[in-house]
Order: structure tokens, then C-alpha cells, then sequence
């Protein structure tokens, strides 16, 4: 429980110094990378978490709402697809969580009319998905380099410990 706390304020407080400017977002990569890890309640505490972290530092309003949804929605993808930590795994999930994530900012964009205005009709949900395409291409690019960067971080500490402390590790049985 407690490294899902730390991992949902680093995420969180990192989310919210860069608060979209060049669609950097880590949360999403940090929940794929829980999922790999942790238990299915710490995945949910560290996305819930890291995005209130993220508003509050960004700035809470109505769309802070849409935010909790979306989240909750990606991390019921990520519950359904099982995410393990192999690169197959990781893109695969990231490939499905991504889209998820942004097609529920979208639509909530479109229904409390936060950022785009567009009214309420389907030509209007139809111009506030396509406005949102084109942040989606740049999160989805950052998302994976996060992604990358959790699981090189995970290995390099796994080969730290390894070597410097080495009876963390069961020892093989030898039959002699």
C-alpha cells in the first residue's frame, strides 16, 4: 500500500508540473506498470490518487470529474486485459488504455462543454473527438517512452539488487 501511495504522488506531482503541454502524461504508463506489480486495488489507488494529485496541483474544477471517470475506466481496462510485464503486454495495453482514456475525456469534454463548446448534437461529439486527435497522438508518444522508462527502472533495480544484494534471491537447490 505504501509504494502505491509514493507512486501515485511522484506520478501525480509529475503529471501536474507538466500539466499537458507537450501531452506528457505518466499516469497512464505508471498504471500499466502497477499493473505488471501490484494488486488490482493498489492499480486503482494509484490512478485515482495520482490524478486528484494532478488537479490539484493543475487546478481542480468541473472536468476534474471527467478525469476520475476516465481513470476509472482505464483502470477497468487494465483489469480486463491483464497486464504483464513484457513489452508485447505493455504496448497491447497501452494500445487499448490510451484510446480509452482520451475517447472519455472527449466525450466528457463534449458534455459539460469545459474546453471545445460544441453543442449537443452527434456532429458536435463527432468535431470534439476529432479536436481531441491530435494531443492524442502526442500523449500516446510520451505514454511509451513513461512506459519504457517504469520498466527500465523496474530491470535496473532488479540487477542492482541482484548484485548487491544478492540472498534477496532465492538460491537454486543443487542435488548433489
Amino acid at each position: 500500500m505504501a509504494v502505491s501511495v509514493v507512486l501515485a504522488v511522484i506520478v501525480g506531482g509529475m503529471a501536474g508540473q507538466l500539466r499537458h503541454t507537450v501531452g506528457a502524461a505518466p499516469i497512464l504508463a505508471a498504471l500499466l506498470w502497477a499493473a505488471c506489480f501490484l494488486r488490482k486495488r493498489d492499480v486503482a489507488l494509484i490512478g485515482i490518487g495520482a490524478m486528484l494529485i494532478h488537479d490539484a496541483i493543475a487546478g481542480v474544477s468541473v472536468f476534474t470529474v471527467v478525469r476520475v471517470v476516465a481513470m476509472l475506466g482505464v483502470v477497468g481496462v487494465i483489469w480486463a486485459i491483464r497486464v504483464r510485464p513484457t513489452w508485447l503486454s505493455l504496448l497491447s495495453g497501452l494500445v487499448l488504455v490510451a484510446p480509452t482514456y482520451h475517447l472519455l475525456l472527449a466525450t466528457g469534454d463534449w458534455v459539460t462543454q469545459f474546453c471545445t463548446q460544441a453543442p449537443h448534437t452527434l456532429p458536435g461529439l463527432a468535431a470534439t473527438l476529432m479536436s481531441a486527435f491530435p494531443y492524442f497522438q502526442r500523449s500516446f508518444v510520451s505514454e511509451v517512452l513513461f512506459s519504457a522508462a517504469f520498466l527500465g527502472v523496474y530491470a535496473l533495480s532488479g540487477s542492482a539488487v541482484r548484485l548487491w544484494w544478492p540472498a534477496a534471491f532465492p538460491q537454486p537447490i543443487s542435488a548433489k
